[in-house]
């Protein structure tokens, strides 16, 4: 059985954005400014200079992704609400596929998943490891159906949505707590959880 994890943005409010004021010292060049942007721009031109044939960029991309022997991906769905878990990098496409349709309310509905920017659909297929995508350490994956939907009704299957609404009323509950019986506070949950 795979472990997995569940939510949906939160709605109470929890996240507030603030305005810091800075003065105008802030936003003057220093001599460290130049300096830093001078290296940056020689390493971006030996970087160009340094051509690499198809092979060695391949053999490259190969070193960085062993480091990697597994991968968190969080399928999104149109409503918001995400189910993540984690996967072996030599696991294929078809498995998250699996696992996506594992949480919908209407498993036998055709649906598909895709990265964004640009959108790329991903192929349900036995074929293409985790490892040979762009999936890797971890992504944000998007759901939808494959056809217009016919009616309104949740994307998640009742457990899911179950396990959500419980971590939600835990996380007031600490909140309530911890804050002195104030609500919000907090932030959203962390982005993946920890390996």
């Amino acid at each position: 059985e795979r472990q997995w994890m569940a939510g949906r943005p939160r709605t109470d409010g929890g996240q507030e954005m603030t305005l810091i004021e800075v003065d105008d010292s802030f936003f003057e060049v220093t001599g460290d400014d130049i300096r830093a942007l001078e290296e940056a721009r020689k390493r971006r031109e030996a970087d160009r200079q340094a051509f690499k044939t198809r092979k060695v960029r391949e053999r490259e991309r190969e070193e960085r992704l062993s480091r990697f022997a597994d991968c968190a991906v969080r399928v999104v769905f149109p409503d918001q609400t995400w189910i993540q878990a984690r996967f072996l990098s030599s696991e294929a496409l078809s498995d998250v596929y699996a696992f996506a349709r594992s949480a919908l309310a209407d498993p036998a509905r055709p649906f598909l998943l895709f990265t964004t920017p640009p959108r790329k659909n991903l192929p349900d297929t036995h074929d293409t490891q985790l490892k040979n995508t762009d999936l890797l350490p971890a992504a944000n994956v998007h759901c939808c159906w494959a056809s217009p939907p016919a009616g309104v009704g949740p994307f998640m299957a009742f457990r899911f949505i179950q396990s959500i609404e419980d971590g939600e009323k835990q996380r007031q509950e600490q909140e309530q707590t911890q804050g002195g019986g104030q609500g919000g506070g907090g932030g959203a949950p962390p982005p993946f959880p920890p390996g």
